[in-house]
């Protein structure tokens, strides 16, 4: 696939070194949108990074063999939770076909994704809007960006109809 036209799959575990790399330059590029830190996933061995791809069935957009994005869900464990995905996350560009092919994974296997967003980082929230996310509510001071506090708003994509 080309750059204009990336091919969306799920990543496999031998693509972790793509997934850290992608994943570290998030976590520099945009440190508030994360709840983790750069200094805390470099220190990660190359194998935390694969059972994150197994675990988060993350998927990737690639040009060629270069990977431009990536996002993934969690589900959570337990009888009672785990038809709920603990976390949804996008970044590094590509977004709205990433979480196209998330919502597509998830459905028929989880009932509903969740996320937090960052208060002050708008682009991904309106980037969940347009892809039927809803807010219902939001987490105080979630987030400790630089000494500050960064509320995250929790938001939801139901995926079955009541």
């Amino acid at each position: 696939m080309t750059a204009s036209h990336p091919e969306i799959r799920l990543l496999a575990p031998g693509e972790a070194a793509l997934y850290r790399n992608i994943r570290l330059e998030g976590l520099k590029q945009k440190p508030e949108a994360f709840s983790s830190t750069i200094e805390r996933q470099n220190a990660m061995p190359l194998s935390w990074f694969a059972e994150r791809i197994v675990r988060g069935n993350i998927f990737g957009g690639f040009a060629g063999d270069e990977l431009l994005g990536v996002a993934g869900y969690w589900p959570q464990e337990g009888a009672k939770v785990c038809h709920v995905c603990a976390k949804v996350g996008a970044h590094l560009g590509l977004g709205e076909r990433l979480i196209e092919a998330v919502v597509s994974h998830a459905s028929g296997r989880i009932e509903q994704l969740q996320l937090g967003v960052a208060s002050d980082n708008q682009a991904p929230y309106r980037l969940y809007k347009k892809t039927a996310f809803s807010e219902y509510g939001r987490e105080m001071k979630a987030l400790k960006q630089d000494g500050r506090d960064v509320d995250e708003i929790l938001m939801v994509r139901f995926l079955t109809q009541a």
